[in-house]
């Protein structure tokens, strides 16, 4: 059981530190063009309709669809009797790159300059994406104990 909570947890960190380094890497480029007085322009439409479109971008994938995305998964494992580790694995690998993705719109609403009140709620949906798809041992530990995976497979 630990063995393969210790599997997963790896492949999961592994599919975590690619994509926050993708991000800090997009942030840094941001940073950097700021920091040399360029200015980024929306390619159309205004920075404020950007500012809205990037908010509900970075809350849906933040916030909402990982939880849309338990509760479906859930609700298939209740219909099913049995959670397939494969399908568990795939699982929790979306759903680090769906939370993650909140980061990257937040990057995107620093580097066109939107409006703050939509750039920091931006950031924030982003930083709770990042915080709830960090993986942890003990908590892959206890959803494998959850759905059933903890058993001789």
């Amino acid at each position: 059981m630990a063995n393969n909570a210790t599997s997963v947890s790896k492949k999961l960190l592994k599919v975590f530190l690619i994509m926050i380094t993708a991000a800090l890497i997009f942030l840094s480029i941001g940073v950097f063009i700021h920091r040399c007085g360029i200015s980024v322009e929306p390619p159309f439409g205004s920075a404020w309709s950007w500012g809205l479109a990037l908010l509900i971008l970075s809350v849906s994938c933040g916030i909402a669809l990982p939880i849309l995305m338990r509760t479906i998964f859930h609700e298939q494992a209740i219909k099913r009797r049995k959670v397939d580790f494969e399908r568990f694995t795939s699982f929790q690998i979306y759903l680090i790159i769906v939370s993650l993705s909140a980061a990257f719109f937040a990057c995107l609403a620093y580097l066109f300059l939107v409006p703050k009140f939509h750039l920091y709620a931006s950031v924030l949906a982003g930083l709770y994406g990042v915080y709830s798809s960090i993986p942890s041992e003990k908590k892959i530990a206890g959803e494998m104990k959850y759905y059933g995976l903890n058993k001789a497979e």
